[in-house]
């Protein structure tokens, strides 16, 4: 079974990889 923390960090690298895709299409839509 996977431990929490190894899916707690698994999310939190998905999310911060999309608010980075975010930002940066933001960026290039100005």
């Amino acid at each position: 079974m996977i431990p929490d923390s190894y899916i707690f960090a698994l999310f939190f690298a998905a999310f911060s990889t999309g608010v980075l895709a975010l930002r940066l299409g933001v960026e290039l839509y100005k």
